[in-house]
């Protein structure tokens, strides 16, 4: 994207991994280490150098050190968050409500919610087989509460002897 561009452009088109990466930085006090960003947005190390190289040429970073004759200090490279690059978080998130951090952490608690409810599905068709086959036929009504009984009590027993072994 051309530098020339106004925040609010570069931030309608801002991926969601590179405003991960910004407001990581931002949130850290506006200067960090690599390494930090890389544990903040859980994105693969080299991914983000990627996108800090875009970034850097947009001028929403920059690169705060170089180790001897320009190589890579031994803990990686410290970026600091460009005014533009304020002014585009504040765009994304006035103009086009993006909070990916607070929504990443929503995600894994549905994400969860959801685990659990498959699970919960899960056993209560088990219950229910165990219940009542539906396939079974009964010639009345206390036949079937028998057959209930019958396997109520062979639940209970399973249980046990899980709870046992």
């Amino acid at each position: 994207m051309a530098q020339n561009h106004e925040p609010w452009e570069i931030a309608k088109n801002l991926s969601p991994k590179r405003h991960r990466i910004l407001m990581s930085i931002r949130t850290r006090g506006g200067t960090v280490q690599k390494s930090l960003i890389t544990q903040d947005t859980e994105l693969d190390s080299s991914l983000i150098n990627h996108h800090l190289r875009e970034m850097m040429a947009q001028n929403l970073v920059d690169r705060t050190d170089t180790g001897p004759d320009g190589k890579v200090p031994q803990e990686g490279y410290t970026y600091q968050i460009a005014d533009i690059g304020r002014d585009v978080l504040s765009e994304a998130q006035e103009r086009y409500e993006l909070t990916p951090i607070e929504e990443r952490a929503v995600r894994r608690r549905f994400d969860d919610l959801e685990a659990r409810v498959e699970k919960l599905e899960q056993e209560n068709e088990q219950l229910r087989s165990i219940l009542y086959d539906p396939h079974e036929k009964y010639d009345t009504l206390d036949e079937w509460v028998e057959a209930i009984r019958d396997n109520v009590l062979l639940l209970q027993e399973q249980w046990q002897n899980q709870d046992q072994g």
